[in-house]
């Protein structure tokens, strides 16, 4: 695999999870930890590009996207904290609760397997300081998703279970 491709890939794995990270947060403004995390995790996902972005640039790859995304306090952050406040808790919440948490999972599966990738193309390429830099935001890669894994282990029972 070229290595400006390996970068594409991982670009927009990581630019989708930023998003999909900051719009959980915000439907779920109620559950604090999901709020909090979830734009933490949003923004370590945008850091993890601009680490990468050099690298784009120095192989031709397309730039990553820098924008900070939704920001906490925004107008759409407070239209969504609001939604969730007045829809509170219920089966109905509890289950999209779920099923985004799902959806954000499988996109950090994406972002992990995408920096597995880029890996394994720098260590071929012989490209050492991509490779220490990947190697740094595959492992955080990871946190996000057992972090959602594990938020998804204890919200099931919960919400499929106990109704």
């Amino acid at each position: 695999m070229k290595l400006d491709k390996a970068i594409e890939l991982v670009t927009e794995a990581e630019e989708d999870l930023a998003k999909k990270l900051g719009r959980l947060a915000g439907r779920h403004a109620t559950e604090h930890d999901i709020y909090h995390l979830g734009h933490q995790l949003a923004e370590q996902s945008r850091e993890r590009l601009a680490r990468l972005a050099p690298f784009a640039d120095e192989l031709g790859a397309d730039a990553p996207n820098l924008e900070t995304g939704a920001a906490v306090g925004g107008p759409g952050d407070r239209l969504r904290r609001a939604t969730a406040t007045a829809l509170g808790r219920s089966e109905a919440t509890g289950m999209m609760m779920l099923l985004d948490l799902r959806d954000a999972y499988l996109i950090a599966q994406r972002v992990e397997i995408s920096w597995v990738m880029l890996l394994q193309a720098a260590r071929a390429a012989r490209h050492v300081e991509l490779e220490k830099v990947v190697t740094s935001c595959h492992e955080e890669a990871e946190g996000t998703a057992k972090w959602l894994r594990t938020h998804i282990k204890v919200s099931a029972p919960q919400v499929l279970a106990t109704g």
